[in-house]
């Protein structure tokens, strides 16, 4: 019995560590620009919070507020056709595994943008926020850039909203 367990620990951690890790290999790509935030940076973060600030009225407390549950931030991105090629194909291949939910689909000049989230129990909140954006050359229709961005944690789908309501309004 025991070493049956043991077989099945071995052929499902594997697994387990590829799913995790789909994008981290575009991290060792040369013509990809990267970023990653960690759950220990947002913990630091939270630190600095400052105390005396209503949240209603400030961005940087919403804010705060918002990345409280977060586990990691990863943002890649490339102008590069071919490994914008497989950037497409990784987030397909993430969409299918992770059985993620279309949440939006944006056309605006020449961007395609998509997001899919990670439904949990409460329809209020999500595991898993995932973006990708493709620029597109209208003359060749070729792809020009991509961007992945991946968001993981106990996600407020409402304060993500509201925050991104209220820059959306001062920016324009």
């Amino acid at each position: 019995m025991k070493k049956i367990i043991v077989l099945i620990a071995f052929i499902v951690t594997p697994m387990l560590t590829n799913a995790q890790s789909l994008f981290d290999s575009l991290e060792d790509m040369d013509g990809v620009d990267m970023v990653v935030v960690t759950k220990d940076a947002f913990q630091l973060l939270k630190k600095f919070q400052p105390k005396d600030v209503k949240s209603d009225d400030n961005e940087v407390i919403q804010a705060f507020e918002m990345i409280n549950d977060l586990n990691e931030f990863k943002m890649f991105s490339t102008d590069d056709l071919s490994i914008a090629s497989k950037m497409e194909k990784m987030v397909n291949t993430s969409i299918k595994s992770k059985k993620l939910t279309e949440l939006v689909r944006i056309k605006e000049d020449d961007s395609r943008i998509k997001i899919y989230v990670k439904a949990t129990n409460s329809k209020d909140y999500v595991s898993e926020v995932l973006m990708f954006v493709k620029g597109v050359n209208k003359k060749t229709k070729n792809n020009v850039d991509s961007v992945i961005i991946s968001l993981t944690g106990n996600i407020d789908i409402n304060k993500m909203s509201d925050f991104t309501d209220k820059i959306v309004k001062e920016n324009k």
